[in-house]
Protein backbone atom coordinates (compact mmCIF):
# COMPACT_ATOMS: atom_id res chain seq x y z
CA UNK A 1 0.00 0.00 0.00
CA UNK A 2 1.23 3.47 -0.90
CA UNK A 3 0.56 6.97 0.48
CA UNK A 4 -1.74 9.22 -1.52
CA UNK A 5 -0.53 10.77 -4.78
CA UNK A 6 -1.01 14.12 -3.08
CA UNK A 7 2.14 13.48 -1.03
CA UNK A 8 4.24 12.72 -4.11
CA UNK A 9 3.36 16.11 -5.60
CA UNK A 10 4.95 18.14 -2.82
CA UNK A 11 8.50 18.48 -1.50
CA UNK A 12 9.70 18.50 2.08
CA UNK A 13 10.79 21.90 3.38
CA UNK A 14 14.44 22.59 2.48
CA UNK A 15 14.58 25.13 5.28
CA UNK A 16 13.83 22.41 7.83
CA UNK A 17 16.35 20.05 6.23
CA UNK A 18 19.12 22.63 6.62
CA UNK A 19 18.01 23.36 10.16
CA UNK A 20 18.31 19.66 11.04
CA UNK A 21 21.95 19.62 9.90
CA UNK A 22 22.66 22.57 12.16
CA UNK A 23 21.04 20.81 15.11
CA UNK A 24 23.20 17.73 14.54
CA UNK A 25 26.35 19.87 14.63
CA UNK A 26 25.16 21.69 17.76
CA UNK A 27 24.49 18.35 19.46
CA UNK A 28 28.19 17.57 18.98
CA UNK A 29 29.16 20.74 20.82
CA UNK A 30 30.14 22.67 17.69
CA UNK A 31 29.62 26.43 17.67
CA UNK A 32 27.19 26.98 14.81
CA UNK A 33 26.20 30.37 13.39
CA UNK A 34 22.57 29.90 12.43
CA UNK A 35 21.34 32.42 9.84
CA UNK A 36 18.21 30.49 8.89
CA UNK A 37 15.79 32.08 11.35
CA UNK A 38 12.38 33.00 9.95
CA UNK A 39 11.43 34.65 13.21
CA UNK A 40 12.54 37.69 15.22
CA UNK A 41 15.17 36.96 17.86
CA UNK A 42 13.39 39.27 20.31
CA UNK A 43 11.27 38.10 23.20
CA UNK A 44 7.52 38.54 22.91
CA UNK A 45 6.64 41.87 24.61
CA UNK A 46 5.96 41.44 28.31
CA UNK A 47 2.42 42.80 28.16
CA UNK A 48 1.49 40.18 25.57
CA UNK A 49 3.01 37.42 27.69
CA UNK A 50 1.15 38.69 30.74
CA UNK A 51 -2.13 38.65 28.82
CA UNK A 52 -1.49 34.98 28.03
CA UNK A 53 -0.72 34.22 31.66
CA UNK A 54 -3.85 36.06 32.76
CA UNK A 55 -5.92 34.02 30.31
CA UNK A 56 -4.62 30.81 31.88
CA UNK A 57 -5.17 32.05 35.42
CA UNK A 58 -8.68 33.19 34.55
CA UNK A 59 -9.54 29.80 33.09
CA UNK A 60 -9.81 31.03 29.51
CA UNK A 61 -8.59 27.66 28.27
CA UNK A 62 -11.60 26.22 26.46
CA UNK A 63 -12.69 26.17 22.83
CA UNK A 64 -13.60 29.49 21.30
CA UNK A 65 -15.67 30.24 18.23
CA UNK A 66 -14.06 28.51 15.26
CA UNK A 67 -13.32 31.87 13.58
CA UNK A 68 -11.85 33.44 16.74
CA UNK A 69 -13.09 35.46 19.68
CA UNK A 70 -15.28 38.41 18.59
CA UNK A 71 -13.26 41.09 20.38
CA UNK A 72 -10.06 40.08 18.56
CA UNK A 73 -11.80 40.10 15.19
CA UNK A 74 -13.23 43.53 16.02
CA UNK A 75 -9.75 44.85 16.84
CA UNK A 76 -8.34 43.43 13.60
CA UNK A 77 -11.17 45.00 11.59
CA UNK A 78 -10.38 48.34 13.20
CA UNK A 79 -6.67 47.91 12.45
CA UNK A 80 -7.32 47.06 8.80
CA UNK A 81 -9.48 50.18 8.44
CA UNK A 82 -7.17 52.67 10.14
CA UNK A 83 -3.80 51.31 8.95
CA UNK A 84 -4.61 49.79 5.56
CA UNK A 85 -7.73 51.60 4.35
CA UNK A 86 -9.66 48.32 4.19
CA UNK A 87 -13.28 48.13 5.31
CA UNK A 88 -14.15 44.71 6.76
CA UNK A 89 -16.74 43.63 9.28
CA UNK A 90 -15.52 41.30 12.05
CA UNK A 91 -17.52 38.51 10.36
CA UNK A 92 -15.23 38.83 7.34
CA UNK A 93 -12.20 37.89 9.45
CA UNK A 94 -11.01 34.45 10.54
CA UNK A 95 -8.32 33.76 13.13
CA UNK A 96 -6.13 30.77 12.34
CA UNK A 97 -3.20 28.83 13.75
CA UNK A 98 -0.67 31.11 12.12
CA UNK A 99 -0.73 32.88 8.76
CA UNK A 100 0.40 29.66 7.09
CA UNK A 101 -2.90 27.97 7.95
CA UNK A 102 -4.83 31.04 6.80
CA UNK A 103 -3.14 30.79 3.39
CA UNK A 104 -3.90 27.09 3.01
CA UNK A 105 -7.50 27.70 4.12
CA UNK A 106 -7.87 30.28 1.34
CA UNK A 107 -6.32 28.04 -1.30
CA UNK A 108 -8.51 25.08 -0.34
CA UNK A 109 -11.59 27.31 -0.39
CA UNK A 110 -10.90 28.81 -3.83
CA UNK A 111 -8.71 26.53 -5.96
CA UNK A 112 -10.17 23.73 -8.05
CA UNK A 113 -8.20 20.85 -9.59
CA UNK A 114 -5.81 22.15 -12.30
CA UNK A 115 -6.54 25.83 -11.61
CA UNK A 116 -3.50 28.03 -12.17
CA UNK A 117 -2.04 30.30 -9.50
CA UNK A 118 0.43 32.93 -10.66
CA UNK A 119 3.39 33.10 -8.29
CA UNK A 120 6.34 35.51 -8.58
CA UNK A 121 9.72 33.91 -7.89
CA UNK A 122 11.60 34.02 -5.60
CA UNK A 123 8.73 32.95 -3.35
CA UNK A 124 8.23 31.75 0.20
CA UNK A 125 8.90 28.01 0.29
CA UNK A 126 5.37 26.93 1.21
CA UNK A 127 3.43 28.78 -1.51
CA UNK A 128 3.98 26.31 -4.38
CA UNK A 129 3.53 23.28 -2.15
CA UNK A 130 0.30 24.61 -0.67
CA UNK A 131 -0.98 25.41 -4.16
CA UNK A 132 -0.29 21.80 -5.18
CA UNK A 133 -1.93 20.49 -2.00
CA UNK A 134 -5.06 22.38 -3.03
CA UNK A 135 -4.93 20.74 -6.47
CA UNK A 136 -3.70 23.80 -8.32
CA UNK A 137 -0.72 24.43 -10.57
CA UNK A 138 1.78 27.12 -9.58
CA UNK A 139 2.68 29.28 -12.59
CA UNK A 140 6.08 30.73 -11.77
CA UNK A 141 7.02 34.23 -12.92
CA UNK A 142 10.78 34.82 -12.83
CA UNK A 143 11.50 38.32 -11.48
CA UNK A 144 15.31 38.19 -11.47
CA UNK A 145 15.47 40.58 -14.44
CA UNK A 146 12.90 43.05 -13.03
CA UNK A 147 14.40 43.97 -9.64
CA UNK A 148 12.76 40.88 -8.10
CA UNK A 149 9.26 42.26 -8.44
CA UNK A 150 6.60 41.04 -10.85
CA UNK A 151 5.83 43.73 -13.41
CA UNK A 152 2.37 44.32 -14.82
CA UNK A 153 3.50 43.18 -18.29
CA UNK A 154 4.99 39.93 -16.96
CA UNK A 155 1.87 39.30 -14.92
CA UNK A 156 -0.42 39.85 -17.89
CA UNK A 157 1.74 37.59 -20.08
CA UNK A 158 1.18 34.66 -17.70
CA UNK A 159 -2.61 34.97 -17.48
CA UNK A 160 -4.48 32.13 -19.19
CA UNK A 161 -8.13 30.98 -19.17
CA UNK A 162 -7.19 28.71 -16.24
CA UNK A 163 -5.75 31.49 -14.07
CA UNK A 164 -7.67 31.53 -10.78
CA UNK A 165 -5.42 33.46 -8.41
CA UNK A 166 -2.26 35.51 -8.02
CA UNK A 167 -0.18 35.57 -4.83
CA UNK A 168 1.66 38.72 -3.78
CA UNK A 169 4.00 39.01 -0.79
CA UNK A 170 5.19 42.47 0.19
CA UNK A 171 7.55 42.88 1.99
CA UNK A 172 8.86 39.67 0.50
CA UNK A 173 10.36 36.56 1.99
CA UNK A 174 13.10 35.81 0.86
CA UNK A 175 14.15 38.98 -0.98
CA UNK A 176 12.87 41.74 1.28
CA UNK A 177 11.61 43.76 -1.69
CA UNK A 178 8.65 46.07 -1.15
CA UNK A 179 6.10 46.83 -3.87
CA UNK A 180 5.65 50.59 -4.12
CA UNK A 181 2.36 52.36 -4.80
CA UNK A 182 2.92 52.87 -8.53
CA UNK A 183 3.90 49.22 -9.04
CA UNK A 184 0.80 47.95 -7.26
CA UNK A 185 -1.35 50.41 -9.17
CA UNK A 186 -0.19 48.93 -12.50
CA UNK A 187 -1.00 45.41 -11.31
CA UNK A 188 -4.35 46.63 -9.93
CA UNK A 189 -5.34 48.11 -13.30
CA UNK A 190 -4.99 44.67 -14.90
CA UNK A 191 -6.76 42.87 -12.07
CA UNK A 192 -9.68 45.31 -12.01
CA UNK A 193 -11.23 43.67 -15.07
CA UNK A 194 -10.13 40.08 -14.49
CA UNK A 195 -11.91 37.26 -12.68
CA UNK A 196 -8.79 36.47 -10.67
CA UNK A 197 -8.54 36.12 -6.91
CA UNK A 198 -5.73 37.97 -5.13
CA UNK A 199 -4.01 36.49 -2.09
CA UNK A 200 -1.90 39.25 -0.54
CA UNK A 201 0.46 38.13 2.22
CA UNK A 202 1.33 41.15 4.37
CA UNK A 203 2.88 39.44 7.38
CA UNK A 204 6.03 41.64 7.30
CA UNK A 205 4.17 44.94 6.83
CA UNK A 206 5.59 46.60 9.96
CA UNK A 207 9.19 45.68 9.16
CA UNK A 208 9.95 48.19 6.39
CA UNK A 209 13.04 50.39 6.04
CA UNK A 210 14.31 53.54 4.33
CA UNK A 211 11.11 55.44 5.10
CA UNK A 212 9.06 53.34 2.71
CA UNK A 213 5.34 52.78 3.29
CA UNK A 214 3.34 49.59 3.06
CA UNK A 215 0.38 49.49 0.68
CA UNK A 216 -2.15 46.71 0.37
CA UNK A 217 -3.20 45.90 -3.18
CA UNK A 218 -6.67 45.19 -1.75
CA UNK A 219 -7.07 48.94 -1.18
CA UNK A 220 -7.03 49.74 -4.91
CA UNK A 221 -10.38 50.30 -6.63
CA UNK A 222 -12.75 47.36 -6.28
CA UNK A 223 -10.03 44.81 -5.53
CA UNK A 224 -11.18 44.31 -1.94
CA UNK A 225 -14.06 42.30 -3.44
CA UNK A 226 -11.64 39.73 -4.87
CA UNK A 227 -8.81 39.89 -2.30
CA UNK A 228 -7.88 37.72 0.66
CA UNK A 229 -5.60 39.66 2.99
CA UNK A 230 -3.25 37.52 5.07
CA UNK A 231 -1.54 38.84 8.18
CA UNK A 232 -0.76 37.92 11.76
CA UNK A 233 1.20 38.70 14.90
CA UNK A 234 4.24 36.47 14.48
CA UNK A 235 6.75 38.82 12.83
CA UNK A 236 5.67 42.28 14.04
CA UNK A 237 5.25 41.21 17.67
CA UNK A 238 7.71 38.30 17.83
CA UNK A 239 4.87 35.85 18.50
CA UNK A 240 5.84 33.00 16.15
CA UNK A 241 5.29 30.25 18.70
CA UNK A 242 1.89 31.60 19.75
CA UNK A 243 0.52 30.60 16.31
CA UNK A 244 -1.90 33.43 15.59
CA UNK A 245 -2.58 34.55 12.05
CA UNK A 246 -5.66 35.85 10.31
CA UNK A 247 -7.32 36.39 6.97
CA UNK A 248 -9.84 38.97 5.82
CA UNK A 249 -11.89 38.63 2.67
CA UNK A 250 -15.33 38.48 1.07
CA UNK A 251 -17.95 36.95 3.35
CA UNK A 252 -18.57 33.89 1.16
CA UNK A 253 -14.86 33.07 1.01
CA UNK A 254 -14.32 33.49 4.75
CA UNK A 255 -17.33 31.25 5.43
CA UNK A 256 -15.73 28.62 3.22
CA UNK A 257 -12.40 28.97 5.00
CA UNK A 258 -14.17 28.65 8.35
CA UNK A 259 -15.90 25.48 7.20
CA UNK A 260 -12.55 23.97 6.23
CA UNK A 261 -10.84 25.04 9.46
CA UNK A 262 -13.69 23.63 11.52
CA UNK A 263 -12.82 20.14 10.33
CA UNK A 264 -9.07 20.05 10.81
CA UNK A 265 -8.02 22.30 13.70
CA UNK A 266 -11.05 24.28 14.86
CA UNK A 267 -10.16 27.50 16.66
CA UNK A 268 -6.71 28.88 17.25
CA UNK A 269 -5.42 28.68 20.84
CA UNK A 270 -7.73 30.56 23.21
CA UNK A 271 -4.74 31.67 25.29
CA UNK A 272 -2.89 32.99 22.25
CA UNK A 273 -5.95 34.90 21.07
CA UNK A 274 -6.16 36.70 24.42
CA UNK A 275 -2.42 37.43 24.21
CA UNK A 276 -2.79 38.82 20.69
CA UNK A 277 -5.36 41.32 21.97
CA UNK A 278 -2.61 42.96 24.01
CA UNK A 279 -0.69 43.72 20.80
CA UNK A 280 -3.19 46.51 20.14
CA UNK A 281 -2.44 48.30 23.42
CA UNK A 282 0.47 50.76 23.31
CA UNK A 283 3.19 48.62 21.76
CA UNK A 284 4.07 50.87 18.85
CA UNK A 285 7.33 51.94 20.52
CA UNK A 286 8.47 48.34 21.05
CA UNK A 287 7.61 47.45 17.45
CA UNK A 288 9.50 50.51 16.20
CA UNK A 289 12.56 49.67 18.32
CA UNK A 290 12.62 46.17 16.84
CA UNK A 291 12.26 47.60 13.33
CA UNK A 292 15.14 50.03 13.90
CA UNK A 293 17.35 47.24 15.22
CA UNK A 294 16.66 45.17 12.13
CA UNK A 295 17.42 48.17 9.92
CA UNK A 296 20.77 48.67 11.69
CA UNK A 297 21.62 45.01 11.21
CA UNK A 298 20.64 45.20 7.57
CA UNK A 299 23.00 48.14 7.09
CA UNK A 300 25.83 46.25 8.80
CA UNK A 301 25.47 43.23 6.52
CA UNK A 302 25.15 45.48 3.47
CA UNK A 303 28.50 47.07 4.30
CA UNK A 304 30.11 43.66 4.77
CA UNK A 305 28.78 42.40 1.43
CA UNK A 306 29.63 45.61 -0.42
CA UNK A 307 33.27 45.30 0.64
CA UNK A 308 33.72 42.08 -1.36
CA UNK A 309 33.54 42.07 -5.17
CA UNK A 310 32.28 38.47 -5.40
CA UNK A 311 29.06 39.15 -3.50
CA UNK A 312 25.88 40.48 -5.06
CA UNK A 313 22.49 40.53 -3.41
CA UNK A 314 18.93 41.79 -3.44
CA UNK A 315 18.72 44.96 -1.38
CA UNK A 316 16.13 44.26 1.35
CA UNK A 317 13.67 47.09 1.92
CA UNK A 318 11.70 45.03 4.44
CA UNK A 319 11.52 41.73 6.38
CA UNK A 320 14.84 40.47 7.80
CA UNK A 321 16.62 38.52 5.07
CA UNK A 322 19.42 38.99 2.58
CA UNK A 323 19.10 37.06 -0.66
CA UNK A 324 22.74 36.66 -1.68
CA UNK A 325 24.03 35.52 -5.06
CA UNK A 326 26.80 32.95 -4.51
CA UNK A 327 26.99 31.60 -8.06
CA UNK A 328 30.48 33.11 -8.46
CA UNK A 329 31.86 29.95 -6.80
CA UNK A 330 29.77 27.46 -8.79
CA UNK A 331 32.04 25.03 -10.59
CA UNK A 332 34.64 24.76 -7.86
CA UNK A 333 35.56 21.32 -6.56
CA UNK A 334 36.60 20.11 -3.14
CA UNK A 335 37.76 16.56 -3.70
CA UNK A 336 34.88 14.75 -5.33
CA UNK A 337 32.38 17.44 -4.41
CA UNK A 338 31.41 19.74 -7.28
CA UNK A 339 29.71 22.82 -5.89
CA UNK A 340 27.27 23.77 -8.63
CA UNK A 341 24.03 24.64 -6.85
CA UNK A 342 22.74 26.33 -3.72
CA UNK A 343 22.04 23.11 -1.82
CA UNK A 344 25.63 21.91 -2.25
CA UNK A 345 26.91 25.36 -1.37
CA UNK A 346 24.91 25.52 1.86
CA UNK A 347 25.88 21.96 2.78
CA UNK A 348 29.57 22.69 2.22
CA UNK A 349 29.51 25.91 4.24
CA UNK A 350 27.52 24.29 7.05
CA UNK A 351 29.84 21.30 7.35
CA UNK A 352 33.15 23.14 6.91
CA UNK A 353 32.51 26.63 8.29
CA UNK A 354 29.55 25.98 10.56
CA UNK A 355 27.47 28.81 9.11
CA UNK A 356 23.93 27.77 8.24
CA UNK A 357 21.95 29.52 5.51
CA UNK A 358 19.03 28.41 3.34
CA UNK A 359 19.58 27.38 -0.30
CA UNK A 360 17.91 29.62 -2.85
CA UNK A 361 16.53 26.54 -4.59
CA UNK A 362 13.93 26.43 -1.82
CA UNK A 363 12.67 29.82 -3.00
CA UNK A 364 12.86 29.24 -6.74
CA UNK A 365 16.29 30.70 -7.55
CA UNK A 366 19.27 28.34 -7.33
CA UNK A 367 21.96 31.03 -7.67
CA UNK A 368 21.16 32.50 -4.26
CA UNK A 369 21.13 31.71 -0.56
CA UNK A 370 18.97 33.32 2.12
CA UNK A 371 20.70 34.68 5.22
CA UNK A 372 18.55 35.98 8.04
CA UNK A 373 19.60 38.98 10.09
CA UNK A 374 17.31 37.95 12.94
CA UNK A 375 20.40 37.26 15.03
CA UNK A 376 22.63 39.24 17.39
CA UNK A 377 25.20 41.67 16.01
CA UNK A 378 27.96 39.41 17.33
CA UNK A 379 26.52 36.38 15.54
CA UNK A 380 26.08 38.34 12.33
CA UNK A 381 29.66 39.59 12.46
CA UNK A 382 31.04 36.09 12.99
CA UNK A 383 28.72 34.70 10.34
CA UNK A 384 29.78 37.21 7.71
CA UNK A 385 33.47 36.62 8.44
CA UNK A 386 33.03 32.87 8.03
CA UNK A 387 30.89 33.21 4.91
CA UNK A 388 33.53 35.51 3.40
CA UNK A 389 36.29 33.01 4.20
CA UNK A 390 34.23 30.20 2.68
CA UNK A 391 33.70 32.17 -0.54
CA UNK A 392 37.40 33.03 -0.85
CA UNK A 393 38.41 29.41 -0.24
CA UNK A 394 36.00 28.15 -2.88
CA UNK A 395 37.08 30.79 -5.38
CA UNK A 396 40.66 29.60 -4.94
CA UNK A 397 39.52 26.09 -5.93
CA UNK A 398 38.25 27.17 -9.36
Amino acid sequence: MKPSSRISKIEASKTLQVKEKALVLKSKGIDVIDLTAGEPDFNTPKSICQAGIDAINQGFTKYTANTGIPVLREKIAEKLKTENGLQYSPNQIIISNGAKQAILNALLALIEESDEVILPAPYWVSYPEQIKLAGGNPIIVDTSETNFKMTASDFEAHITPRTKMVILNSPSNPTGVVYEYAELKELAEILANKEIWILTDEIYEKLIYDGLKHYSIASFGNLIEKSIVINGFSKSYSMTGWRIGYAAGPMEVVKGMAKIQSHYTSNASSISQKAALAAFDGLSEEVENMRKTFEDRRNFIKSALDSKPYFSYVYPQGAFYFFINVSAVYGCKDGDLLIDNSVKFCTYVTENYHVVTVPGAAFGNDEFIRASFAASSEELDKGMQKLTKAMETMLAMK
